[in-house]
């Protein structure tokens, strides 16, 4: 389901002609060396490969560039093994001729270093520890096959890279097509409704805060604008739509102001300056307002990423999306959750009903998406009748309340098509919290994980996947 969705779409340019050329050339290079020289290569990372990877990693936990991809933890529970796995495999590739499958690997951990953002040179970096190792276990065995043992794994080493390096160079120059194109398209995805809805609920917040300054000035308690569905909206969203016109950075800067102001607002006891101070706040909220404007002048009406029978998202944007949300999240300490929701026997809808009953329910459930979540929040069609519904900002307690709303929303509801006919419909949700872990792939497995034991357990409930350790955003 999700997994395929995520893994396959995009692959990159690296066709099969290309894996199979790439093949080819991995061969010719084994056949270089004769059938002892490969087996003695062989057993000699077997035997060596604990101290490689020890090596390895102790080196590039050292490097400022790559702590935010490593940790003690994630490399002691899943990369230890995945690299000793790795250099066994890359050396028996002419034991078990499995030139194909031995590209296919390295295009696809190179793929996954695209998705994570791991750069290129990071990864020549850690191979180069690998080397540096290699020669000095050689050189200390005192074997007469050290020139030629050394030879051969430094090429095998160094094309393994270059077929990682291909596999990211395609995947990065698609993601960044398809990050311009995105940028495009949210400014310009719904500029009508979000003009009016956003400036409204900023004046709701300062209506809001006025209120309450006025009628219980005791105790005040009042959101950032940054938290408001304003602010949200804005930095998760609109931002990025416009990246690049000066606007965007006055109005984050404003947005902050505010959020300062506000604080002293929450602290002041003394009337006369907490009047002063929402004075200040109205002509900031004003600037903004005229900023926001001036940003929706240049946008017109894209639909291409949109699920033309929802309108919610395809997931043409799906990577692109969750990929910076992350970023956003690990940069910021935000919590972030993920739903994914899938329609209960929904062939049995088609089946009884015909397909245009099956849309409607399609449709049913979208609106109970939009009903349920924010400006700043990003709900999917991925197929059929597959959803996801990215939660910004949002802990455990928040993803769970609006996963049953939704829930409860589509159990009672009734559809009703064009012939008179009335059915209902249930969802089953999977929901889970945002770990910390760069690979957004594994964002995405928990929660197919997590709606895969809603449905497995008895349909139309919430199933909350296990809270992982240290959850971003979480104390």
């Amino acid at each position: 389901m999700l997994v395929q969705i995520a893994v396959f779409w995009g692959m990159g340019r690296m066709n099969n002609e290309c894996m199979a050329m790439l093949a080819e050339q991995w061969r010719q290079i084994c056949q270089n060396y004769s059938a002892d020289d490969l087996l003695h290569a062989f057993h000699f990372v077997q035997e060596h490969s604990v101290i490689l990877v020890e090596e390895f990693y102790k080196n590039m936990l050292l490097e400022k560039e790559s702590a935010q991809f490593l940790t003690d933890q994630m490399v002691q529970q899943r990369l230890r093994n995945t690299l000793i796995q790795w250099l066994s495999e890359s050396f028996s590739v002419p034991i078990n001729k499995s030139y194909v499958q031995a590209v296919q690997k390295q295009a696809m951990v190179g793929h996954v270093h695209a998705r994570v953002g791991i750069p290129s040179w990071l990864i020549m970096r850690g191979v180069r520890e690998i080397e540096r190792k290699v020669f000095e276990l050689l050189q200390a065995s005192s074997q007469n096959s050290m020139l030629t043992a050394c030879s051969y794994i430094v090429q095998i080493m160094g094309f393994a890279t270059e077929i990682m390096c291909r596999s990211y160079e395609a995947k990065t120059a698609m993601n960044q097509e398809i990050k311009h194109s995105y940028r495009v398209f949210s400014a310009m995805q719904d500029v009508a409704v979000q003009k009016d809805k956003q400036r409204s609920s900023l004046l709701d917040w300062e209506n809001e805060l006025m209120f309450k300054v006025f009628s219980s000035p005791d105790n005040l308690k009042h959101p950032m604008l940054s938290k408001s569905e304003f602010g949200l909206w804005f930095i998760h969203k609109a931002s990025y739509a416009f990246t690049g016109s000066d606007q965007v950075d006055l109005i984050i800067e404003r947005i902050y102001q505010i959020d300062a102001i506000n604080q002293t607002i929450m602290d002041c006891t003394d009337k006369n300056n907490v009047l002063g101070l929402i004075q200040q706040i109205r002509d900031l909220n004003r600037e903004i307002q005229l900023l926001v404007d001036q940003l929706f002048q240049v946008a017109e009406y894209i639909e291409s990423g949109n699920d033309s029978l929802t309108q919610l998202l395809n997931r043409r944007y799906l990577n692109t999306v969750i990929s910076r949300e992350i970023t956003f999240s690990r940069k910021n300490h935000t919590p972030l959750s993920l739903l994914a929701m899938d329609a209960d026997f929904f062939k049995t809808i088609n089946d009884k009903f015909g397909h245009a009953a099956g849309d409607l329910a399609l449709k049913f459930i979208a609106e109970a998406l939009q009903k349920y979540s924010q400006g700043s929040d990003y709900a999917f069609r991925v197929g059929g009748e597959e959803f996801l519904l990215l939660l910004v900002d949002t802990d455990k307690q928040r993803a769970l309340s609006i996963a049953e709303s939704i829930r409860k929303y589509v159990e009672n509801g009734m559809i009703k098509t064009a012939q008179g006919q009335q059915f209902k419909i249930t969802i089953s949700i999977g929901c889970t919290l945002y770990d910390g872990h760069p690979d957004y792939q594994r964002f995405l497995d928990a929660a197919d994980a997590a709606l895969y034991m809603a449905k497995n357990t008895g349909r139309n409930r919430v199933y909350m996947a296990q809270s992982p350790s240290n959850p971003v955003g979480q104390q």
